[in-house]
């Protein structure tokens, strides 16, 4: 037992030589037999019927599955006719403007998702063009603002500012420049985690 264990390698392939020979053997005995003749006794009707059913499951199987899109069950007109014709170019046309088909659907589907994308980017830019034209707005109300602070600043000394504390004292009075003041403390100061 403790030969077999250690040598576990050549018992497999052992094994699988032996198996192998087998198949070889099984293989030649079953060409060496004589074919068995079909039976006659199979009945015509019985046979047809069974061909459309077999015809019908493999039909739902492929719909199912997608390949081929729902049709209905082809109609015989008499049981004793036979299967239908069929041409293997005409429906190996048929697939072909099936698949050409989906693949046009399939292209018009990205085009749409294309045009949906750019039209997005498209508004993006608007609205940030609208907004950047919003600040710019702003900026200029700033600046029509700042000689209005400047006239402030006469009126409060009565001699235009000269000195720096002058000049931020009159800008500090103006309801516009103190709000400017503390957004620009807020942009340029001390961080607020480091408050």
């Amino acid at each position: 037992m403790d030969w077999i264990l250690n040598h576990l390698f050549i018992v497999v392939f052992v094994a699988i030589g032996v198996a192998n020979m087998l198949a070889k053997a099984k293989k030649a005995g079953a060409q060496q037999r004589p074919p068995q003749p079909a039976r006659s006794s199979v009945d015509p009707d019985t046979a047809e019927r069974t061909r459309r059913v077999q015809e019908e499951i493999r039909r739902k199987i492929a719909e199912r599955s997608g390949r081929l899109p729902a049709s209905p069950p082809p109609m015989n007109s008499s049981p004793s006719a036979g299967p239908p014709a069929r041409n293997i170019f005409q429906e190996l046309a048929r697939q072909m403007a099936e698949a050409k088909r989906t693949a046009e659907m399939q292209q018009r589907a990205q085009a749409a998702a294309e045009a949906r994308a750019q039209q997005r980017m498209e508004d993006e830019q608007k609205s940030r063009e609208l907004a950047e034209a919003g600040q710019l707005a702003e900026a200029q109300r700033a600046l029509q603002g700042q000689p209005e602070t400047m006239a402030t600043a006469v009126a409060y000394s009565g001699t235009p500012a000269t000195s720096a504390r002058d000049r931020l004292l009159a800008d500090l009075r103006a309801p516009d420049s103190l709000r400017r003041a503390w957004v620009l403390r807020e942009i340029l100061g001390e961080p607020v985690g480091l408050r």
